[in-house]
């Protein structure tokens, strides 16, 4: 678990350091994308809270379901980022 909240924060903070290099205006809905994949991984992080324990396969489902749609998010974004920086 402790892995999953240092690359949420991870995939949170580069957006920041974009902004901060002033290459963030050069790509914005592609750095939204990373922003919405760190926020999915905050979500199947939050499927690990012991409200969800009972549940035991919704936990999991959660979990995995985001999990994936926050690889996807930033596999897609990530190389979007790149292509259009590398435009320029």
């Amino acid at each position: 678990m402790g892995v999953d909240v240092y690359l949420a924060v991870a995939v949170l903070l580069a957006p920041v350091f974009a902004e901060y290099a002033k290459v963030r205006a050069k790509a914005e809905k592609a750095f939204s994308m990373l922003v919405v994949s760190g926020l999915f991984f905050l979500l199947s992080l939050s499927f690990g809270a012991t409200v969800f324990a009972g549940f035991g396969s919704l936990a999991l489902f959660g979990t995995m379901l985001f999990e994936v749609l926050g690889w996807l998010l930033l596999l897609i974004g990530a190389v979007w980022v790149a292509v259009l920086l590398l435009k320029e």
